[in-house]
């Protein structure tokens, strides 16, 4: 039991982290400045899509693998080293990874109606590093654990991204070295994640 709750600890603390609803709501409310009326209508597609991307990856992201004849090892490896390079990206840059949509996605646009979803909650949001995470957390037990912690942990994530994004937009006004901060130590923890991930892939390939 104590075993099982560690793991879905781990896996909504990676998924929340990766998705980063509060420093990601930073750069909402730059991206909105312009537009605050439509802040609530903006974050209700953004969580619809999201919703959508990653949900579907933790439900049937397992089966296109199998389908396609990807060892499930195997894609663990690689999306560790993915999610670590991020994180790493992140970390020493301290700015969102690029393989996020980070660049695009920060480049303030007249309006922001038309990035709502594409780049800032696709990829931005739910980009390779958030599906790969979901993907990997489904996959790791047979039993259909990992499915469930993965759903959970999806659910908690799409819970926290409107709490993050309007509570930041409308009382946390950070100055630029803190927002490189906040970005640097999500950046750590997500290299951290990607190590277990890759760790774990490891050890499924091998059956070790």
């Amino acid at each position: 039991m104590k075993g099982d709750l560690n793991f879905y600890l781990q896996a909504i603390v990676a998924v929340v982290v990766i998705t980063d609803p509060v420093t990601r709501g930073i750069f909402f409310r730059q991206l909105t400045a312009g537009e605050p009326e439509r802040r609530g209508e903006f974050v209700r597609r953004i969580t619809v899509a999201v919703a959508i991307v990653l949900f579907g990856a933790a439900l049937v992201g397992r089966e296109l693998l199998d389908l396609m004849g990807i060892d499930l090892g195997a894609f663990g490896i690689a999306g560790g080293i993915i999610v670590t390079l991020m994180g790493f990206e992140m970390l020493f840059g301290g700015e969102p990874s690029r393989a996020q949509g980070g660049k695009e996605a920060r480049e303030l646009p007249e309006s922001f109606d038309g990035s709502v979803i594409v780049p800032y909650a696709i990829p931005f949001v739910a980009g390779p590093g958030a599906i790969t995470t979901v993907i990997t957390i489904a996959s790791s037990t047979s039993d259909g654990t990992g499915t469930i912690a993965a759903l959970v942990a999806v659910a908690v994530a799409v819970v926290m991204l409107p709490i993050g994004h309007l509570l930041v937009a409308r009382h946390l006004n950070l100055s630029e070295q803190a927002e490189q901060i906040a970005t640097k130590v999500g950046g750590l923890l997500i290299a951290t994640i990607g190590i277990q991930l890759m760790l774990g892939g490891i050890t499924r390939y091998f059956e070790l």
